[in-house]
């Protein structure tokens, strides 16, 4: 019998990145796959909220700045949600970390300044992901 920390080094991690920019959507989504994440990217944050409830991601990476629905109003969104309160979100964002300290009163786990570095995102990819996994346990 496989343990549970064992079964879940074994899954692979969800992640869905929200972006109106294209190219960031591309480069973030490209960086993560590479290093063996399954990814899932949307420039549209109404129908990445849907897609959710089909493929409930692991982590979720949004973007501030976003027409529709911003990364703040999608956050808020997402943690009113109990089916994803252990869900860790990721701001990226180009705002004055002041301004985008926002997020975090909004529920958000950890802010990103862009331009991002791949180094600092893998790192905090990774340190969001393992504490989500740590809170699975202890929820049983």
């Amino acid at each position: 019998m496989k343990s549970v920390v064992a079964a879940q080094r074994l899954k692979t991690d969800r992640i869905l990145i929200v972006d109106d920019s294209p190219e960031i959507l591309s480069v973030t989504d490209t960086i993560l796959s590479s290093a063996g994440y399954e990814t899932i990217a949307y420039t549209d944050g109404l129908i990445a909220l849907q897609i959710m409830e089909l493929l409930p991601p692991d982590l979720i990476i949004l973007d501030v700045n976003m027409p529709q629905i911003d990364g703040f109003e999608m956050t808020r969104r997402i943690r009113s949600n109990s089916a994803w309160n252990l869900t860790p979100i990721l701001l990226f964002t180009a705002l004055a970390r002041s301004q985008a300290a926002f997020g975090l009163e909004c529920g958000a786990d950890d802010l990103l300044n862009k331009p991002v570095s791949i180094d600092e995102l893998l790192s905090k990819v990774s340190l969001l992901l393992h504490s989500r996994h740590r809170q699975q346990l202890r929820a049983g």
